[in-house]
């Protein structure tokens, strides 16, 4: 039996996941993603890396692609087997994989000091109960000089939500506390979402010792209330290109739906 909502739903979800993001909005946004990974990937081979709330392994599986040895992990045991099945079809390499069905506010599965590239793509760190223990225990599992990138929901993003609906008391109180909820009809899968704005997000890993390289926002186009900007030849590459400029000013990741925080854990 699912433990809470957010399980509820992903487990419902996860054997059409892979078929809901499949388009070229998120043909785009993966490549921005992907992007702004790649040159934080480990120069050592033997590094070994994670992807905490991996879903059906997106992420982790490019990883272990590249030859490194990769821990998926996921609070839903549904997403597991999703990403057990890919994992399985990649012969000898699987060896390589360690699948843990678990929750990120807490995974003594998982060595301290092992890991020197953690992602936790996909808002895990919004999703889960605890955030200030999630960011404990990314700080536990990172080894020090290692690479955490993790996204979120943006706060400022959020606003709009409660504008369009004119309540005053709702607006209050998301702007109080960053609370909001996942939207979706059956209110057993609303689960509560943390949204985070670039400073929130920055003192929360700064505070269990790491320090923040960048933080950028995705996409800070709003590419997604008009998708004919992804039409016609090369669009995809030229608003990645526009995307990289945008970036370059940290104020610009206040328009985006999500803030994604790259973070080197301290060497004592």
């Amino acid at each position: 039996m699912p433990r809470n909502p957010s399980e509820r739903y992903h487990n419902r979800v996860a054997r059409q996941y892979d078929n809901i993001y499949d388009d070229p909005y998120w043909e785009f946004h993966d490549e921005l993603t992907w992007r702004s990974v790649k040159p934080h990937v480990p120069r050592d081979a033997t590094a070994r890396c994670a992807d905490l709330g991996c879903g059906t392994g997106k992420w982790g599986l490019k990883l272990l692609k590249s030859g490194y040895a990769t821990t998926f992990l996921d609070h839903s045991p549904v997403m597991i087997e999703q990403t057990r099945a890919k994992v399985e079809a990649m012969g000898p390499r699987a060896k390589k994989a360690t699948l843990v069905v678990g929750d990120i506010i807490d995974m003594p599965q998982l060595e301290s000091g092992a890991f020197g590239m953690v992602l936790a793509m996909g808002d895990p760190l919004s999703i889960c109960s605890d955030p200030p223990a999630a960011a404990r225990e990314f700080a536990r599992i990172t080894a020090p000089g290692g690479i955490i990138i993790a996204t979120a929901d943006n706060k400022l993003a959020a606003i709009d939500y409660y504008i369009d609906r004119g309540n005053l008391d709702a607006l209050e109180e998301f702007i109080r506390s960053g609370k909001t909820n996942w939207l979706t009809q059956d209110t057993r899968e609303q689960f509560e979402l943390t949204t985070f704005t670039v400073q929130s997000l920055t003192r929360l890993f700064e505070q269990v010792g790491f320090e923040v390289v960048d933080v950028i926002g995705k996409s800070i186009i709003p590419i997604r209330q008009n998708r004919k900007l992804l039409e016609g030849d090369h669009a995809i590459e030229r608003l990645l290109k526009l995307e990289q400029i945008l970036a370059k000013d940290p104020a610009a990741a206040a328009r985006a739906g999500h803030l994604q925080i790259t973070a080197r854990k301290r060497v004592v």
